[in-house]
């Protein structure tokens, strides 16, 4: 027992000594090169290993070989770089942090069939060691034997202790050589900022010397107290007293009142030294007024910025001052002065040109370029002198004013016609003065075109009032003249179209300048029917408002003409033109048309133009108006003088079988000689005068209803009414006037039709038309017929009479109009009026259908409940 453990005593001390002498290396290695040195060189022989290497974890997951001894070159080769991840024991046992021990070379390769074909040098075994201290695995120590062992227990502890060693070893020389490191940089800032130190006094001083000599104000205020540390002399200079020591941007906001431009006073936040400072913003050429302590105001242009650290953080802010009040009152007067030539150059209200001696314009404005007609191309190329502007006849004038220029300095201004490029005349007002400085002559001429324009609108418009206003009727004629005075004064041409009561155009006035161009604009100007829809001519007549064509060609013909004809049955071949279309219309009634056309050489027509075509217009249309009115008057007149002899003639009419009846009765009474007249015949005399009386009321009744239309104040009294009730009592109460008329008069009354209307107007209307029939009815039967029809009463009177014509049948219902002769048919004309009025009252229509020589069809239609269906409680009322 004491032989076995004399062997094992002396391998425990053997290895003892063996790790001492592996401490004592390790103890003096500094590096990890030189840590990973004395564990293959010593660690290796110790452990009995023939081959010894060390991986290291430089960077994450990837172990590199660091140091080997025992290996051949080639497994140099191959096993140099091995990622953590790669299925080989070197990497599990970094991987997982335990040894791995492997006793033989099918151990390996059952363990790790992966390297089933990696080439090794020999047959032998392998323990992989992590070198980790405090859980982290700072590489691997990897040992390979000879021969195939296996690994006792303290062979095992003997490995780990050593591995564990040489991990300590090497964090130690990690961190050995990170101190190194660390006072290295140490020692490389100091010298850095030391050199820094003296390069910021040599800056200092020199940016002293440079703010000194700036001619700027310049002021440095450090954050965040504000205070200004640094000002320049310009700075006292410029505030007329030194600034303080230690003054704070506080003191000097409250001192220095600032303004803006527009005069509001700066806050203390709104200073930009101060928004440079807090706010760390940068400002550039900010205009304000800062006021002395005299009370005088200067005009100051401040730049401010930050100044920072390393970190971004304000620690101070700079501001850059400069006096511009000089300045500013220089520039704002040169403003003035550029402005006002500017202005005047740029105008367009006048042209504006600079010449030499020999009258070779230089410089000219696009306004007197576009008054006479050339280019800017044109003057830049040096071909544009004054001799080729004036036309023969003003070159006297022309050198009348150079004379007066040449003695005096200045033209007095004088009107003249100058030529333009396209061979057109432009009137002018012009005047010249000599810029002696440029040797040179400034020329205005000032467009006369529009007051010459005016002047002859305002001549032909009257000259057109007076042709309009020799006579109440306008007549063709007339109008004639007026299309001729346009045609040779604002014009070229002119056609003049009105509407007809039949709904078309009729074209009353065609004036060409070139008179044997006239056939052909009447024939192809268009003239659209009112019963078209759409187009330009008839949307400008129904909306009242004006065309304006400034370049009429042959596209502008196609959309205007509703048919084909060629433009050069309108327009000469390569004619220039510009048409203008006004509608006259008056009190929303349109009446026509009124085209104007100006051609070349005439200026053409644009919108300045409309108000000359417009008023143009007005006056045609007031004239028209005036003459319809006349003809209604006149007609009025007529009718008022034939309705006063019909209404004598009908008042009498009952008067006198009614004065004869009386006579007669007298008589009668008379020759009885005081014995009692017969009651017959007393009764028979009665029943006459009542007939005639109540023609009589009727005749006047018409007449009271027709002025009380006329006020608008018809009564309605709605009561629940039967309208074939109304129909049969009307029909007895007119049996005597049909006998006589001869007309046998057939009634069609089916179920009882009852609504809600007035039963004396119903009677009236009834009475009118039942009349009516019989007046017209020639004698034949009259057909009546009420009846419900689609929700609405319905009453018509049909009689095989003699008709009414188309013609008559939209005036029949006028007040005293009739459709015949009042000496073939009596009566005041005022039935089929006032019954109209009524049933309109009502809320119903009347409609009329006849035929001549077949009859007349007279139908009502009325609603159930007039009150519901909007009927006035008073005519016209609201």
């Amino acid at each position: 027992m004491s032989e076995t453990r004399q062997p094992s005593a002396r391998r425990t001390v053997e290895r003892l000594l063996r790790l001492q002498k592996v401490t004592s290396k390790l103890s003096q290695a500094l590096t990890p090169e030189q840590v990973a040195s004395v564990i293959v060189q010593q660690a290796g022989p110790a452990m009995g290993a023939t081959d010894c290497s060390i991986y290291l974890l430089e960077e994450p997951g990837v172990l590199r070989l660091v140091h080997l001894v025992g290996l051949p070159e080639v497994d140099r080769e191959q096993w140099g770089c091995l990622p953590l991840a790669a299925p080989v024991p070197i990497a599990e046992a970094a991987r997982v942090g335990e040894p791995v021990w492997l006793e033989s070379l099918e151990a390996l390769r059952a363990r790790y069939p992966a390297m089933d074909g990696v080439p090794l040098s020999h047959q032998r075994a392998w323990a992989s060691l992590p070198l980790e201290v405090e859980g982290r695995v700072l590489g691997v120590l990897t040992l390979g034997f000879e021969r195939e062992r296996g690994f006792a227990e303290e062979d095992r502890d003997f490995a780990c202790l050593v591995s564990r060693q040489c991990a300590q070893a090497l964090e130690r020389a990690h961190l050995y050589a990170r101190e190194r490191e660390l006072r290295e940089q140490a020692e490389r800032a100091r010298a850095e900022a030391e050199e820094h130190r003296r390069q910021l006094e040599q800056q200092h001083r020199r940016l002293q010397a440079v703010l000194q000599q700036l001619p700027q104000a310049v002021i440095l205020a450090e954050a965040p107290s504000g205070r200004m540390v640094m000002g320049n002399r310009q700075t006292s200079h410029l505030h007329g007293e030194p600034m303080p020591p230690d003054w704070r941007l506080e003191e000097y906001t409250a001192v220095r009142p600032g303004f803006h431009a527009d005069g509001r006073p700066y806050t203390p936040e709104e200073w930009p030294l101060v928004r440079a400072l807090t706010r760390g913003e940068v400002v550039r050429g900010e205009v304000m007024e800062v006021q002395r302590p005299d009370g005088t105001r200067f005009s100051l242009s401040v730049s401010a910025g930050p100044v920072r650290d390393a970190e971004g953080r304000v620690t101070a802010a700079v501001a850059m001052l400069e006096d511009i009040s000089e300045r500013l009152r220089l520039e704002k007067s040169l403003r003035q002065g550029e402005a006002v030539f500017r202005r005047i150059m740029e105008s367009d209200m006048m042209g504006l040109a600079f010449s030499d001696k020999d009258g070779l314009i230089h410089e000219a404005n696009d306004a007197f370029l576009a008054l006479v007609g050339h280019g800017r191309e044109e003057l830049e190329r040096g071909g544009l002198p004054w001799q080729a502007l004036v036309p023969p006849e003003g070159k006297e004038a022309g050198e009348r004013g150079l004379r007066e220029l040449w003695s005096r300095g200045v033209a007095t201004a004088f009107e003249l016609e100058l030529l333009r490029g396209d061979g057109s005349r432009v009137p002018v007002l012009t005047g010249s003065a000599q810029v002696e400085e440029q040797e040179r002559v400034l020329t205005f001429v000032l467009d006369l075109s529009d007051l010459k324009r005016a002047e002859g609108a305002v001549r032909f418009l009257a000259t057109a009032s007076r042709v309009l206003g020799q006579s109440l009727e306008v007549s063709d004629a007339t109008l004639q003249h007026v299309a001729c005075l346009a045609s040779v004064t604002v014009a070229s041409w002119c056609v003049i179209d009105l509407v007809t009561p039949e709904g078309e155009l009729r074209r009353a006035a065609v004036a060409h300048e070139d008179k044997s161009r006239e056939p052909r604009l009447r024939r192809a100007w268009p003239s659209p029917s009112l019963h078209d829809s759409g187009g330009p001519l008839l949307d400008a007549l129904h909306s009242g408002e004006p065309l304006l064509f400034q370049d009429f060609g042959a596209e502008t013909w196609r959309h205007l003409s509703p048919r084909f004809v060629p433009l050069g049955q309108v327009l000469d071949e390569g004619e220039a033109c510009s048409v203008l279309v006004v509608p006259l219309r008056s009190h929303e009634r349109a009446l026509g048309l009124v085209t104007l056309g100006a051609c070349m050489p005439r200026r053409r027509h644009g919108p300045e133009d409309l108000a000359m075509g417009q008023e143009l217009a007005h006056r045609l249309a007031a004239a028209l108006e005036s003459a319809r009115l006349f003809l209604e008057s006149q007609r009025s007149v007529r009718l008022r003088d034939e309705f006063l002899a019909v209404a004598s003639h009908e008042l009498k009419t009952p008067l006198t079988p009614l004065r004869l009846q009386l006579q007669g009765l007298r008589r009668a009474v008379e020759g009885q000689g005081g014995e009692p007249v017969a009651p017959e015949r007393i009764l028979r005399a009665v029943r006459g005068c009542e007939s005639q009386v109540r023609k009589l009321a009727g005749l006047v009744n018409d007449l009271l209803d027709v002025a009380k239309l006329a006020r608008g104040r018809l009564p309605l009294h709605l009561e629940a009414v039967d309208l074939g009730a109304v129909v049969r009592e009307v029909l007895e109460q007119l049996s005597s006037e049909a006998a006589r008329a001869g007309c046998e008069v057939e009634l069609v009354d089916g179920t009882a039709v009852v609504g809600q209307w007035d039963r004396l107007r119903l009677e009236q209307v009834v009475t009118n038309l039942l009349t009516n029939a019989f007046k017209y009815g020639a004698g034949r039967p009259i057909h009546v017929r009420v009846e419900w029809e689609e929700g609405r009463a319905r009453l018509s009177v049909r009689d095989e009479g003699i008709g009414i014509a188309p013609e008559h049948r939209g005036r029949i219902f006028g007040k005293f109009e009739r459709a015949v002769s009042e000496r073939h048919y009596g009566g005041l004309g005022l039935g089929l009026h006032i019954t109209q009025q009524i049933v309109s009252a009502l809320g119903g229509a009347i409609l009329v259908d006849s035929e001549v020589g077949r009859g007349s069809t007279f139908t009502v239609e009325l609603p159930p409940d007039a009150a519901e269906a909007g009927a006035h409680a008073m005519l016209g009322g609201p």
